[in-house]
């Protein structure tokens, strides 16, 4: 039986799903390559930028830890416990820059001015540097008692101090900064040992000298009275050297108590640092008002007020401004970019990123 209506014939494909010319094909090609080329140039910029941005993020991050370790220094500069009347430094070295607490505590180095002590000046790559002394106030020690004679001191409770360490005793009336020669004496950890020993830089007598003079071996012997302090000592210097990677960085001289001794090691806080220059803001007024009246370099400092001492000249000194020169540690700029730096506009011959930051520090002990 067939089917009205249906044909079984095979039908014949159409012409016109044969294919695509070759004009067409070049067409959709020329397209692809376009929106290719358009994705590749998208891809490219934005992972420019976000390397551009990282390197931005990673300057600040890095750059806010250098101030604020810089920052912690120099605000306390100078401190000591509490104000006094007489001082000792009870060492042999005392005229080193790391032991001057009681006479300048505080102290800039200008580049192509400034003979940098040797101690960090041989490792110093460019920019100024700073010294900053202090007694450390994390922590205090209480004095049960002092026998000057035997050079020891007791304290009110068990410490942590190594030997060797840079300490200052005070009671508020005389200040002296010593060497601890020994962790304890009779078995104890109470007790800090004093004598001139043989470490580094030595105590130069066993007694605290009133006020001292390390050309003397006996000096005026001087007893701590009971309540008062024992501090450990700070003594530093900020600078730009090259890190191990032959990498520009800010590195900080301080004292560490190794081996029973008192040495200098140098501490990288930031890597891809170029450069630093310091000002300090300096009370000209007659009479001091203790407020800031101009900010200077470290030379003019002691241009100010002929025929005062250049310890006095540095007291003057309440605040400082420190500029950072902070540099990428890879290329993220499509070109060398200029930038200008303490007053220099410079054309770099690399493609790295810098920028510069800058930090106004108060030194509350002088305001």
């Amino acid at each position: 039986m067939k089917l009205a209506g249906r044909s079984t014939r095979p039908t014949r494909p159409s012409r016109r799903q044969a294919g695509v010319t070759l004009v067409e094909l070049m067409v959709a090609l020329t397209i692809g390559l376009v929106i290719v080329a358009g994705l590749g140039f998208i891809y490219v910029s934005s992972a420019r930028v976000i390397r551009s941005l990282e390197a931005s993020s990673r300057l600040q991050e890095q750059m806010r830890h250098a101030f604020e370790r810089i920052s912690s220094d120099v605000r306390m500069a100078g401190f000591a416990g509490c104000s006094f009347q007489t001082s000792a430094v009870v060492l042999n070295d005392a005229a080193a820059w790391q032991f001057d607490l009681f006479q300048r505590p505080l102290r800039g180095y200008e580049e192509g001015v400034d003979s940098f002590p040797a101690d960090f000046g041989a490792a110093r790559l460019r920019g100024d540097a700073l010294v900053v002394l202090r007694a450390e106030n994390s922590r205090e020690y209480i004095v049960e008692s002092h026998n000057p004679a035997a050079a020891q001191l007791s304290l009110s409770a068990n410490h942590d101090i190594k030997q060797g360490q840079i300490l200052l005793a005070t009671d508020c009336s005389h200040a002296a900064l010593f060497q601890m020669t020994n962790v304890n004496n009779s078995n104890t950890v109470n007790v800090i040992v004093h004598n001139t020993g043989s470490g580094t830089p030595g105590n130069c007598t066993k007694g605290f000298g009133l006020p001292v003079d390390c050309t003397d071996p006996i000096g005026t012997p001087y007893a701590f009275a009971p309540g008062a302090r024992v501090f450990r000592f700070s003594g530093s210097a900020y600078y730009v050297r090259r890190n191990p990677a032959g990498e520009p960085a800010l590195y900080r001289e301080a004292l560490q108590a190794l081996g029973g001794n008192a040495q200098l090691a140098p501490e990288e806080l930031v890597e891809g640092i170029e450069d630093v220059q310091v000002t300090y803001g300096i009370d000209t007024s007659t009479p001091a008002d203790n407020a800031v009246d101009v900010y200077t370099t470290a030379p003019d400092v002691l241009a100010q007020a002929p025929g005062v001492t250049d310890d006095e000249k540095w007291r003057r000194v309440l605040a400082l401004r420190v500029s950072v020169l902070a540099v990428s540690d890879q290329a993220v700029n499509s070109q060398p970019v200029r930038y200008r730096f303490a007053g220099v506009s410079v054309m770099p011959t690399d493609k790295r990123m810098r920028k510069v930051f800058t930090t106004t520090i108060a030194i509350r002990n002088r305001l």
